[in-house]
């Protein structure tokens, strides 16, 4: 009986003894994350048969499990993946919202200074103080354009330092999980080892601050697999995969990160990747990329339109203005847009024709060639592929370069493609970025403020809304002589033209055709006769006799020759009554000399000075002196050269129908005091000249501003509801695996009585039993 008593004592000493220990280790990690409280599973031992009963033997300990639950653990690992992309998000929108408030303000500021110093000027365009005051201005305009390029780029370098520190950490938790599997698969038991458990998950979890995590579990494994991303393996049992940065292709600075497994690295896709990562991938990506172009976009809009109005106005000395601001299109940039693929051949340029349909971001253009054509898939800022209105390739396939080709406001052309020629079969893609370093290529090129061009030749071309015809007219020329100023009226006619013919007589008499006479209605082939009595008579191709005006204006049938009319003009009875004077016959002519007439119509030009209403002299094809050229005009452009002058003036395309007339007023190309060019840059301020006439040059910052802004406020609110979302997920993991230090205490107290009173078991069984020997 003493030996029974002794072992339930024994039993009980040793399973108090274990929930002791339990608890007092429950106690020492109440502060240490991620630990999970364990709770002894205490069972009564198995009964034993003696005199007709079962008697108890005892207690003892089956296991020690940890006060754990999987779904909520699950949902503080995605709770927290959540919670730390939004706040990264939002650390980086303060950031970017601080750079709108302060540097890119800064450049509006400059730029509104510009406008108002050009302002200040045009009350005094010949004041060179006032003119020095702008080119200080357009400096400060440009350096707040670059240094505003500078503060983004160190951003975007700063967040690409961050991802390399971070994947460094990310590689670091792969590693170490990889070696938990390890321990796991080596100890026995693995799976109740709780505190190895612990720490595995609070890797997990780790892990989930930088990237959406996904664990499959295996037996003795909690983490046998953990998938980040939207399905890229970084631990496999006990192996570890690495990520790094790679560099883009062809963008080398579109950093990728990639997965490494043995000598290869895979890009793994950044849409889904979730957490801290995401959020720094996102950001730059989507936010300060689009800041960099609308930056661009900016700079460019406002130095071109400047740059346009510079050059085709005069400076203070009467030259031709020169670009106040880096040509968007020199040689370099037009190039510098154009991504390529290390050793690539491809050579195309990138033009800036229209500031007003430029797009921000990049375009996609791939390229491939099948031995004969080259084919080409054109692909928009947000990554869709262009499509003309029929649904066919939007730039369609040649087997002849260069190429041009229109698009947004921009000229593409294709000098070459991947080589001269390339393979059959070969592809490639280059990524086109026109607006990406814009703010970082504006510059001032003036130094001289005389070079400020103050006048701008005022020159209108208008058509009368009255035409019937669809011909346009336009100048060829932004800048005219000042020989021209003034105003001009072009007509399209429908008029005479008359040949005249004396070959084969014996005398000398010279015939010649009046130019120039409406003999519009007089149309057809007539035969001058002179006869033996000196009488000159007309008849027409079917010799019919034609009425002449003798030199007093009567009606006759012939002339007595020598004509005695004025300047020996022959005048003639047209179809319709009228008298056209059609030629003249000088003295000469012998007995039976006959000449010929040949009058046809015809569509022509003419130029009317509206001043002194007087014909203009113009240059047919041949350099020939006119009043008339003929319609539509004969020359490759179209063209309309005044005499006198070396390049032409105007241009006029063909449709234009008789009747229909155009006027024209050319300004003078110089004048001292002029301000008209420095009244259109103050235009520029306010004028919708950007965004399809929707926007300004200063809307683009405030549709910028704005932006950053409402993210910026979202990034603010979605951190605050996961934060909410995070707390009740720890408080969930918290009620079932957190130490309660009350609860805990309780239980130190209960089990210590408890190991109390097996101890007194143990003694009152020795006692018995030493009472048992002396009665022996």
């Amino acid at each position: 009986m003493a030996s029974d008593l002794m072992q339930l004592g024994i039993s009980g000493l040793r399973t108090s003894q274990k929930q002791l220990d339990v608890t007092s280790h429950n106690i020492s990690n109440v502060h240490t994350p991620g630990y999970s409280r364990q709770v002894v599973d205490q069972k009564a031992a198995d009964a034993q048969w003696s005199g007709g009963n079962y008697y108890g033997s005892g207690a003892y300990i089956d296991s020690v499990n940890r006060a754990y639950d999987q779904f909520a653990a699950r949902e503080l690992t995605l709770s927290t993946t959540q919670l730390e992309e939004s706040n990264v998000r939002q650390q980086h929108m303060m950031m970017l919202d601080d750079f709108t408030s302060k540097s890119a303000v800064n450049t509006v500021n400059s730029m509104n200074d510009f406008y108002n110093s050009v302002r200040s000027l045009s009350d005094h365009p010949n004041d060179l103080g006032s003119r020095q005051t702008v080119l200080e201005s357009a400096n400060q305009a440009a350096n707040s354009f670059n240094n505003s390029y500078e503060t983004l780029t160190n951003i975007r370098r700063d967040v690409n330092e961050q991802l390399d520190v971070t994947l460094e950490r990310v590689n670091a938790l792969g590693q170490e999980l990889a070696a938990i599997n390890t321990s796991l698969q080596e100890l026995p038991d693995s799976d109740k080892n709780h505190d190895l458990l612990d720490k595995q998950r609070g890797l997990i979890n780790e892990l989930a601050k930088y990237t959406k995590v996904t664990v499959l579990a295996d037996k003795g494994s909690l983490a046998d697999k953990v998938i980040i991303g939207s399905g890229d393996t970084l631990v496999s049992g006990v192996e570890s995969s690495q990520l790094k940065m790679v560099s883009g292709d062809p963008d080398l600075e579109d950093k990728q990160i990639a997965i490494v497994n043995g000598n290869q690295a895979k890009a793994i896709k950044s849409d889904h990747i979730g957490g801290g990562l995401g959020a720094m991938l996102s950001i730059r990506d989507d936010v300060i990329d689009k800041s960099l172009d609308e930056m661009g976009r900016m700079a460019i809009g406002f130095s071109k339109q400047i740059n346009d109005l510079q050059q085709s106005g005069t400076d203070l000395t009467g030259a031709m203005g020169s670009a106040l601001f880096t040509d968007v299109n020199s040689p370099t940039l037009l190039k510098e847009r154009v991504l390529k693929p290390l050793g690539s051949q491809t050579d195309i340029d990138v033009k800036i024709d229209d500031v007003n349909a430029l797009k921000a971001g990049d375009y996609k253009l791939t390229t491939s060639f099948d031995g004969t054509d080259y084919s080409f898939r054109l692909f928009d800022p947000a990554g869709n592929e262009m499509k003309q209105a029929d649904g066919s390739a939007y730039i369609a396939a040649t087997d002849t370069l260069p190429l041009e080709v229109n698009v947004d406001g921009l000229t593409l052309t294709m000098n070459t493609v991947m080589g001269t020629p390339p393979a059959t079969g070969q592809s490639e893609t280059v990524i086109i970025q026109p607006m990406r370093r814009g703010a970082a290529n504006i510059g001032v090129e003036m130094n001289d403020p005389r070079g400020l061009a103050g006048h701008r030749q005022t020159n209108i071309v208008e058509a009368n809304p009255n035409n019937t015809g669809t011909a346009q007219l336009s100048q060829t020329s932004q800048q005219t002589p000042d020989a021209l100023a003034g105003t001009y009226q072009i007509d399209i006619i429908n008029s005479a033209d008359l040949v005249a013919g004396n070959t084969g007589n014996s005398g000398t008499a010279t015939f010649e055709a009046i130019s120039g006479a409406a003999a519009e209605n007089a149309v057809g082939n007539y035969t001058i006769t002179v006869n033996a009595a000196n009488k000159l008579s007309m008849a027409d191709d079917s010799g019919n006799a034609v009425k002449l005006i003798d030199d007093t204006g009567a009606e006759v049938t012939e002339l007595d020759y020598p004509l005695t009319t004025t300047g020996n003009t022959l005048t003639m009875v047209a179809s319709d009554g009228s008298q056209v004077s059609v030629a003249t016959l000088s003295n000469g002519a012998a007995a039976n000399d006959e000449f010929t007439l040949a009058i046809t119509t015809s569509d022509k030009l003419t130029v009317r000075n509206t001043q002194t209403n007087t014909l203009m002299d113009l240059k047919d094809d041949a350099g020939n002196t006119v009043q008339a050229l003929a319609y539509p005009l004969t020359n490759a452009n179209k063209e309309i050269t005044f005499a006198g002058q070396t390049n032409p003036t105007l241009s006029l395309s063909d449709d234009a129908n008789v009747g229909d007339n155009f006027s024209v007023t050319l300004g003078r190309s110089s004048a001292v005091g002029g301000n008209t060019n420095f009244l259109a840059m103050q235009q520029i301020q306010h004028e919708k000249t950007m965004n399809e006439g929707k926007s300004s040059v200063i809307d683009l910052f405030e549709g910028l501003a704005t932006d950053i802004g409402m993210q910026k406020s979202n990034a603010d609110k979605t951190a605050e509801v996961n934060q909410l979302d995070f707390d009740a997920a720890s408080e969930r993991v918290s009620n079932i695996s957190g130490v309660n230090l009350d609860e805990e205490a309780a239980n130190l107290m209960k089990f210590q009585q408890s190991y109390m009173a097996s101890s007194r078991i143990m003694s009152v069984a020795k006692e018995t039993f030493d009472t048992l020997m002396r009665t022996v």
